[in-house]
Formats: structure tokens, C-alpha cells, sequence
């Protein structure tokens, strides 16, 4: 009986991790003494440094199941995508696995993870080092911000989801301009849209960006700032679930500061 579980179990691994074409790779690392995984999807052809994106799963979630639902590595074949796991979190919106984050802690449980985690990317992979982007939904888009926060400098662009940040003004000096994607629904009952509003609103003022703006894509639109550093209005008429059609506007804006050296 044992031997059936095993092997459905692996069967199982395997299905979730392949996935038009592309398999994935479970990788571990250690990190305060424990054991940490992330499910890699790195190019079949890789013959130059090749862009790495991390893709953070909401509270609750898991790296199987937010590489299905915001499953870059299926938008953007160039890319090396990583969905790191989180570890057991309680409080907030609910009880789960998912991330710490500390507006005010720029050491904490999982922010060392990260740190372990791009070492040992960066030393098995064909790494882009310049060109390293982060997103995530929900409690994973709270992590993109604190990420933001306190390792700004590894990272080329940001593309927050249904997440909010109380203290993104009152830390607006921990945070260097840096391009960001800002997602939020109108009928999201979790993270309610005017604080996602308000985040739009002070990452234009950190990145310097004018009160011009344009069309990025036909859903959403670009506030231009200093050196690169753009914001882009992704809000949309939905609630909190991770919209699906926003998949090919990120990986578009990541490619346009990709070419933006």
C-alpha cells in the first residue's frame, strides 16, 4: 500500500511540474537549518544569461499551484521562472502557507530565504543578474513590496498583485525608484481598491514620474518616472482572484525594461 502511495505521489509531482513542453525542477537549499524548496523552470535552448523571475504564491498557496494560475514560464520561454514555497504563516487574512513580511524588518524568516535562494540561482543557473524581476499574488504581492523595500537594488522591476502595503509612504526612503506593475480589482473584498489606488499614487511619487501618462497595453496605463523607473495602473473590474489575461501585460513590461538597459 505503501509502495502505491509513494508512487502515485511521484506521478503526481511529475504531471504538476510539466507543462507545455517545459518541465520543472524541484530545487532545495537550506536556510536558518531548514530545509526550503522552489519549483524552476529554466529555457530547453539557454545560450546567453537568461532573465529570472521569482513568482510568489498567496497565503494559503503553494509553487505547484501558483505555477498554474500565474504561470510565466509559459509566457515568457527566454525566462529562468521560480516559484519559491512558502512555510506555515497564522494571523492575517487567514491561517496558511505563505510569507512573513516586515515593513520594518529587512532580515526576516523569509527575506533570508530569498538571499539563499538568488546565491544558489545565480550558481547553478544561467543567470541575467541584471535583469531580475519579482511578482506575486495576494500575500505574495505583500512580499514583492517588501522585497522592493529591501533588496530593491537585486531587482530590475516589480509586478505586484490584490496586495497593499500600509507603509509604502511612510517607507518611501527604503525604497530606490524601481519600475512596478500594480494590479488591484475594483470588487476585491480582501484588498480593497482604494489602498491600491494609494499605492499607485505613492510609487509615482518615489519613481519621480509626471502627471502625463499613456496607454501601456489596451488594459492598462504608463506613468513615465525618472531614469526607467515607470508605474504602470493595472487596475482592473474584478475582485481578488488572479486574473489571467494580466499574465502576457507583465511579461510584456518586464521584456520593455528588459530592452530599457
Amino acid at each position: 500500500m505503501l509502495r502505491i502511495v509513494l508512487f502515485c505521489f511521484a506521478t503526481l509531482s511529475t504531471l504538476l511540474c510539466r507543462a507545455e513542453g517545459r518541465e520543472g525542477e524541484i530545487i532545495s537549499v537550506t536556510s536558518d537549518g531548514t530545509t526550503r524548496r522552489a519549483l524552476v523552470y529554466a529555457p530547453q535552448e539557454q545560450r546567453a544569461p537568461a532573465p529570472l523571475v521569482f513568482v510568489f504564491h498567496g497565503r494559503g498557496g503553494s509553487m505547484y499551484g501558483i505555477s498554474k494560475k500565474i504561470d510565466i514560464h509559459n509566457f515568457w520561454s527566454e525566462a529562468i521562472v521560480v516559484y519559491p514555497q512558502g512555510m506555515w504563516c497564522e494571523g492575517g487574512y487567514r491561517d496558511g502557507f505563505g510569507w512573513v513580511i516586515s515593513d520594518t524588518e529587512d532580515e526576516g524568516r523569509d527575506i533570508r530565504f530569498f538571499d539563499v535562494l538568488l546565491d544558489y540561482l545565480e550558481k547553478n543557473y544561467n543567470v541575467d543578474s541584471r535583469n531580475v524581476f519579482a511578482t506575486g499574488h495576494s500575500n505574495g504581492g505583500g512580499f514583492t513590496y517588501a522585497l522592493w523595500a529591501f533588496r530593491g537594488d537585486k531587482f530590475k522591476g516589480f509586478a505586484p498583485s490584490a496586495s497593499s502595503t500600509r507603509r509604502l509612504g511612510e517607507n518611501a526612503d527604503k525604497r530606490k525608484p524601481k519600475p512596478v506593475f500594480i494590479m488591484g480589482g475594483e470588487l476585491d473584498e480582501i484588498v480593497n481598491i482604494e489602498r491600491v489606488r494609494r499605492d499607485v499614487k505613492v510609487a509615482k511619487q518615489i519613481n519621480g514620474c509626471s502627471g502625463s501618462s499613456q496607454k501601456f497595453t489596451k488594459s492598462t496605463t504608463i506613468y513615465y518616472g525618472n531614469n526607467g523607473a515607470h508605474v504602470v495602473d493595472a487596475t482592473h473590474p474584478y475582485g481578488h482572484d488572479i486574473q489571467r489575461t494580466m499574465l502576457p501585460e507583465i511579461v510584456e513590461f518586464f521584456k520593455y525594461l528588459r530592452k530599457d538597459k
